[in-house]
Formats: structure tokens, sequence, C-alpha cells
């Protein structure tokens, strides 16, 4: 998902044989790790003796370092080769797999959770070094429009996938999939290895401050942060929601239901298209933000088909906002589109560590009705963000 990475990052041309499907198809993996237990909620809540704040967290802790990536990891990262980054994390990443594989309490799979939020970053700079490397600026956009597919794919196929293979055996085998499917990759013929090192940007201060008071950004990022925090936030407790209404839901048809991210794909990849028949990005962003508060509030009743369907109506209102949002932060000026785009990342993934955790509380103590109130509240925040932006 984050295509935005293409800006925050000032790669040099990396003279190579590109195998851009293999990449696109390393990102599908990666992001299919990221979101693995979201649809085991149920099942995690039972076999690990915990709440739902706590299943929670095992989606949140890896996105924290996404979220800080932008601001940190260009200190780490610029001065290695983009080949050996990407097959040692992959390696790494497949380990770790393996690992939760094994696994039978929380604290334990916490950790390794982290673990791999920690390395994903990587992974993600890496990918976008080789997408990058040796396109013009009008091929580019369509190499990241198949990225940010590739993205929404990844985050549809580790939901699917881990439903159903849990149903049919096992929620550890799915891990131990991934480590094979991650090791073959890491193992793959990529190409000769740059000779040169990434180049990753690190933003400064004054940067960082420049940038959140360029063009009304601030609001803008703000807004983003609310959408991610409700998108985030429901998808991480709609599966409990579904067991609740009927006990005898299994994984893989909560796996399902996720497959409204389809639209997603439509929606990113014609997100100009239907803007300038909406009358321009900033009321597609109102609109948009607006029909996924309505469809979020709107699942309070729903029974199990209703919530199926209005998954579509959700996702195609998310996938619309975020690319977007992405379009207009990649107006900046050049010296700043890069901190921009990074400040970007940071606040989305901020709202993404959020949302799955803190409404859990909330889920706990009072239940799927006040969890999405709370849910409709920060998405009305995010509305009132973007009318101050449009105001400036």
């Amino acid at each position: 998902m984050p295509r935005e990475y293409t800006t925050a990052l000032s790669i040099q041309a990396i003279k190579m044989k590109q195998p851009t499907a293999l990449l696109l198809l390393m990102t599908v993996i990666v992001f299919s790790v990221m979101y693995v237990p979201q649809p085991l909620a149920p099942i995690l809540t039972m076999q690990l003796g915990v709440d739902a704040a706590a299943v929670g967290l095992l989606v949140s802790v890896t996105l924290i370092p996404l979220a800080i990536a932008p601001l940190t990891y260009g200190v780490i990262l610029r001065r290695l080769p983009a080949l050996e980054v990407l097959r040692w994390a992959m390696v790494s990443l497949a380990l770790s797999c393996l690992a939760l594989g094994f696994v039978q309490s929380y604290v334990p799979f916490l950790v390794l959770r982290g673990v791999q939020g920690l390395i994903m970053p990587a992974i993600f700079t890496a990918l976008m070094a080789y997408l990058a490397a040796g396109h013009s600026p009008d091929s580019l956009k369509g190499v990241m429009a198949r990225y940010v597919s590739a993205t929404i794919v990844g985050g549809l196929t580790g939901r699917l996938i881990s439903g159903v293979v849990s149903e049919v055996y096992d929620y550890h085998a799915v891990y131990w999939g991934l480590a094979v499917c991650l090791l073959i990759g890491a193992l793959l013929p990529w190409g000769r290895a740059p000779s040169k090192p990434m180049n990753t940007v690190v933003p400064s201060w004054a940067g960082v401050k420049r940038a959140w008071s360029t063009d009304g950004n601030l609001w803008r990022f703000l807004a983003v942060s609310c959408l991610f925090f409700v998108f985030a936030g429901f998808l991480n407790f709609l599966p409990l929601r579904l067991a609740s209404i009927d006990p005898s839901i299994g994984p893989a048809v909560i796996g399902l239901v996720y497959l409204g991210y389809l639209g997603g794909i439509a929606t990113s990849l014609n997100a100009r298209r239907i803007a300038l028949r909406l009358g321009g990005a900033n009321r597609t962003l109102k609109l948009s933000m607006l029909i996924m508060i309505l469809s979020c509030a709107s699942a309070i009743p729903l029974g199990v088909w209703g919530l199926f369907v209005m998954m579509w109506v959700f996702c195609l209102s998310m996938f619309l906002f975020h690319s977007l949002a992405v379009a207009e932060v990649n107006q900046a000026e050049g010296d700043l589109r890069g901190v921009v785009n990074g400040l970007y990342v940071t606040h989305y993934y901020g709202g993404g560590v959020l949302g799955p955790w803190l409404p859990g509380y909330v889920y706990d103590g009072f239940g799927w009705p006040a969890t999405i109130m709370v849910l409709v509240l920060v998405g009305l925040g995010g509305l009132f963000c973007l009318s101050r932006l449009q105001g400036r």
C-alpha cells in the first residue's frame, strides 16, 4: 500500500533486469503476512486466552515501525545495497513466520509480530528501489499503480488464506506456508546487486515543519490518520462481530467477508477519473469519507450477509480516498515531496496503529454498537479536518 514510498526515497537508477512480476508477487506475500491474524480473532481470543484489545494489538504492533520508517529508516538503509536488504529481510521475515508456527502463548506471539513489523519497512523500501529503477516518470506511474493493486491483493490474500487454512487444518500452518514462500523468494535470481546504495532521504526537523505547514497538509494528514483508524479498526473487530452473530461461522467464511477489498482495486486505478466526474479531488475526498462513515454506522444492526455487502461500499470509499490523497500530496514542490510523502505514510500508519487496538477496550466493555460509534466519531473528526483543508 505504501505507493507513497517512491517519492519518499531518492534512489539512483539501478542497472539490472527488473523482474517486476516477481517483485509484485513478493509484495503480495509480505502484505499477506501483515494481516494474517485479523480473520483469526475469534480463534486467537480463545486459544491465547486474551480479549479483543489484546488481539488487536497483534496487528497494531506490526504497523508501528511502518509509521516511523519514513522518518527513521533512511539513517539505517541509505548506504546499503537494495538487493542485500531485500534478500536478508525476506529471510528474516521467513524465520519469524516459521517461529510463529510453533507459538502457543500470547507474549511470544506479540513479540514475534513486533519483529515482523521491524522487518517489513526494509522490504518495502528495497522493493521500491527495484521497481523504480530504470523507469521514466510516465512508465513509473503504471508500475506504481500495479504495486498499489498488489498491496490490496496481498491484504485480501492473507486474510482469505488464513481463514481457509485455519478451518481445514490449523492457523499455524499458514505461517509455515508463508515462510516457505518467503525463503523461495529470497533465493530467486534477482539479478546483479546494485553497486550503489539506495540513498534514502533523512528528513530534517525544519523540513518536517515546512511540510506540515504547506498547503494545509497538516489537516490532510490528520484526516488520513482518522481514515485508517476507522478502516483498520472496523476490519479488526468485524470477525468478532460475525462470530457473535452466528457462532457456527468458521474462519473460512470470515475470510470471505474481506472480498470487498477487490472493489478497492477498481477505485485505486480510476481515482482521478472518478474525482473529475464528482467535481474535483477535495469534494471527492469529503464524499468518500462521508460514505465510509455512513457505511460504518450502518453496520450496527446488520446481520452476516448485510455486513458482506457493506464491506464492498466501505472498501470502495476507503481506497478512493487513499488513492486521491496520495495524488494530492504528490503535488508538492520537488525538494519537499519526499518529506511530504514520508509524513503521509507516518500519519496513515499512525492511525492504523491505534484503530485495531484502542477501540478493543470499548468492544470488551460495551460491545459492538459502542465500538462502531467510536469509529464514527473518529471518522467525523476526519471529515472536519477535510472541511478545514477545503477552507484553506
